[in-house]
């Protein structure tokens, strides 16, 4: 697809024309192609639009689940947000035919990682451009789909983290801690391996292609035995 077409379609997708087209190439542009530009990257675009995603999710949350607890509430956020969900966002309104990559990252689609940063980019290009009643509506019309798609009931699989977090603290111990054991594979292709300790006990150790991912694997598996435990 050639690139004027990804942008449209990407527009399209959001429900909101850019004013300044600058601000969207800089929200897809990764630091690998940033850095053979001489251009800036998205990562700033991306801080902004990851706390304001959080945000703007929260209140959707709030208001269509009025009888959730902070628990589920904050399990439900957690889910919609995280990486691979954003990544799922990203592929279905056209990011990884729009987002630029240099050097090694050009092999192949782009990796889930990039495209839930490119994703939160956008959004904060997004406030920039059109402000906080744009954001909104083009948060919740992105999120429409994925909202109706959750499942109450398998929020504590699909958030271990928070989960894991919650169980901890329900039997007075301390938060759960997460520890990088090893990275494996080349810059483009890496594979992250943690481990996840409470109380000084290791209880799992978890493999994913980003560190997100690897935390989740190892909370998840942790939940599998502690759950078990009196």
């Amino acid at each position: 697809m050639k690139r004027p077409t990804a942008l449209r379609r990407l527009q399209d997708s959001l429900g909101y024309a850019f004013a300044d087209r600058a601000l969207l190439q800089q929200a897809l542009r990764h630091r690998s192609a940033a850095h053979e530009q001489g251009a800036p990257s998205f990562e700033r675009l991306e801080f902004l639009g990851d706390a304001a995603l959080s945000h703007a999710v929260a209140a959707l949350l709030f208001a269509r689940w009025p009888a959730a607890s902070e628990g589920e509430l904050t399990r439900a956020r957690a889910a919609l947000v995280r990486e691979g969900a954003l990544a799922a966002l990203a592929r279905r309104v056209g990011i990884a035919e729009a987002v630029e990559v240099g050097g090694g990252l050009d092999e192949g689609a782009p990796s889930a990682a990039v495209l839930a940063d490119a994703m939160e980019a956008v959004l904060g290009a997004l406030l920039l451009d059109g402000g906080w009643r744009a954001f909104k509506a083009a948060v919740a019309r992105l999120f429409t789909r994925p909202l109706a798609d959750l499942d109450p009931a398998r929020l504590a699989l699909e958030e271990p983290k928070s989960t894991l977090q919650e169980l901890a603290q329900k039997r007075g111990l301390p938060l759960p801690v997460y520890r990088e054991v090893e990275v494996r594979g080349p810059a483009h292709r890496q594979l992250f391996v943690f481990e996840v300790e409470i109380d000084g006990r290791v209880l799992a150790c978890g493999e994913g292609p980003s560190k997100k991912a690897a935390q989740q694997t190892a909370a998840r598996l942790a939940l599998a035995g502690l759950s078990e435990t009196p």
